[in-house]
């Protein structure tokens, strides 16, 4: 334990200079700012009581957006808890990619114990992975913070599988189920691979290795992960046919060449492989070798008596999806991506590099047990070597500024931030909020509202006693028979109430909701609330929960009093 201890101190040491800069009191400036108004969105749908968030209620000029239903989740909680200490935005941001750096790091040393039993070589995979120039890419360049939280999880998904294969009890199960559950809620298109794909390599490695009995573990693990996750994914499934869909990007842009993955410049700009200002798409020369050492020992398994055929059918697998991933990334792959719509999820080609990222330091830790150990011992030595002396320098911010949080509000939400004289942010008019989703029908508008309610005569009065966006009420006295407009994007679950009874909801030409109101006094409630789909999910999910509390309980009281012989 205490042998453990030391190395797990030196783990944070030697990766320290990857996350120094996110505990420091400056920004930087990355692809992706746009994820500080999203957090902003986030934490005022939960202050109004919205859980999980499905509305954000300042985007598209105040009109709102689904956009956190479709967008991943899990990033957003964890920075709810800096949120209620009163911690700002960015330095949340901040800390939330440093957190991924270090958990990722630690997971991947879990996995190494548990491949190999050495704290020096769990060592050796947890700074390989850790050092590869992708994570740089996301954590520096693109601030892609869901990517972060998924690359963070993978090494403990694995871990889960591993143990799970070496003992099938209930709670490698439920541990794999969860995290199955916490990658699904971190990254779409990270969950849509990595997740079929892990279960790919160890359902034929049961196969394979004739432990047919573990694949029904397998299926139990990842029903659970996504029953516990179904709130979530059910509605996106079900409830896309609501919205506008669109992309800004073409995936066949987005193949990087094959000397772009062995080496390419580094810089702090967008993706684009076919110009020489794009950033680097490069697997890295460490994951590379380890990559080629695993290539030739795996060849050569073909050839011997093995006696693990779990250990060996699992190197096999991994070694060959990371080259599935890497032909993927090229240009020749593009029937596939054609043929294949769930594939172009990923939405970028170059994506797949958080598998090589992932995988190449798992072969690390089966290539360290097939060779001797002192050729491993050397290997993890020149392993760290060159991590830390080719890739260091990565990781470092391309522009370090003074942004605080009121920069980005100004610049993505219209009155979250204003200037001395403005009514609505200046830089806001220049937004195009391209990747949030429009309902269907809607239109975006060129101007806020204004106000949230509004009546076609002059004469018809309009009392607020409720502001709040989500929960809006108002007594209204009106003269004459009319139409109210509430200036929210129509969108299933928005339902006006009228004196305590439903009225009709109908669209104007923007898409925004109107309704019809009788001559008198009227008491108005106009709520989001959950649709049938949403209400089902939840309650998917929220069984889920209590099953498995339920059921692990069970197991551990049950081995607690079981006789001894």
């Amino acid at each position: 334990m205490k042998t453990k201890v030391i190395y797990l101190i030196l783990l944070i040491a030697l990766i320290f200079p990857t996350f120094s800069f996110f505990l420091g009191n400056k920004m930087f400036t990355f692809n992706d700012e746009t994820q500080i108004a999203n957090f902003h969105q986030y934490f005022k749908a939960l202050d109004l009581g919205q859980f999980p968030p499905r509305w954000a209620p300042d985007m598209q000029f105040e009109y709102g957006s689904p956009f956190p239903s479709f967008n991943y989740q899990l990033p957003y909680y964890l920075g709810y808890l800096g949120h209620l200490a009163g911690i700002d935005i960015t330095i949340t941001f901040k800390l939330l990619l440093a957190l991924t750096l270090v958990v990722g790091a630690f997971g991947f040393y879990a996995l190494g114990i548990s491949l190999t039993g050495s704290n020096l070589f769990a060592l050796g995979a947890a700074v390989l992975y850790t050092y590869t120039p992708y994570q740089s890419i996301d954590h520096y360049v693109r601030g892609a913070i869901g990517e972060s939280f998924a690359l963070a999880l993978f090494p403990w998904l694995f871990y889960g599988l591993v143990k799970l294969f070496k003992k099938d009890i209930p709670a490698n199960r439920i541990w794999v189920g969860v995290t199955v559950a916490l990658i699904l809620l971190s990254h779409q298109p990270a969950a849509l691979f990595s997740i079929p794909l892990f279960f790919i390599i160890f359902g034929l490695t049961g196969i394979f290795s004739k432990k047919l009995s573990l694949l029904i573990s397998l299926i139990k693990s990842l029903l659970l992960g996504l029953a516990l996750s179904a709130y979530y994914w059910i509605p996106v499934i079900f409830e896309k046919r609501f919205i506008q869909t669109q992309s800004a990007f073409n995936y066949k842009d987005q193949f990087p060449f094959v000397w772009q993955l062995i080496f390419s410049r580094w810089t702090y700009t967008g993706a684009n492989p076919f110009s020489p200002d794009t950033f680097s798409f490069q697997i890295g020369i460490p994951n590379l070798i380890v990559l080629l050492l695993a290539s030739i020992l795996v060849v050569a398994s073909f050839s011997k008596n093995i006696k693990d055929k779990v250990e060996t059918w699992q190197f096999r697998l991994v070694t060959l999806s990371t080259f599935l991933v890497i032909f993927l990334m090229n240009i020749r792959s593009i029937n596939i991506w054609n043929y294949l719509p769930l594939i172009k999820e990923i939405q970028f080609p170059w994506r797949l590099l958080m598998f090589t990222t992932f995988f190449t330091p798992v072969l690390f830790l089966y290539v360290v047990r097939k060779i001797s150990p002192a050729k491993a011992n050397l290997l993890t030595a020149i392993t760290i070597f060159l991590s830390l002396i080719l890739n260091l320098s990565y990781f470092k911010p391309g522009l370090v500024v003074d942004y605080n949080d009121s920069y980005y509000f100004h610049r993505f939400l219209p009155r979250a931030a204003l200037k001395p004289g403005e009514t609505i942010s200046g830089s806001y008019l220049q937004h195009t909020e391209d990747y949030v989703p429009l309902p269907k029908g809607a239109i975006r508008p060129r101007s806020l509202p204004t106000s949230k309610l509004s009546s076609t005569f002059f004469d018809t009065k309009i009392n607020t006693t409720s502001s709040n966006p989500l929960l809006f009420r108002a007594e209204v006295e009106n003269r004459v028979a009319e139409t109210l407009t509430f200036h929210s994007f129509n969108y299933p679950g928005w339902e006006v109430t009228v004196d305590g009874f439903k009225s009709k909801i109908k669209n104007n030409d923007i898409g925004a909701i109107t309704f019809n109101l009788a001559p008198g006094k009227h008491n108005l409630v106009i709520s989001f609330v959950d649709t049938p789909v949403r209400l089902f999910s939840n309650i998917i999910s929220l069984g889920a929960i209590v099953v498995s509390i339920l059921y692990l309980a069970y197991h551990l009281i049950k081995k607690r009093v079981a006789p001894t012989t």
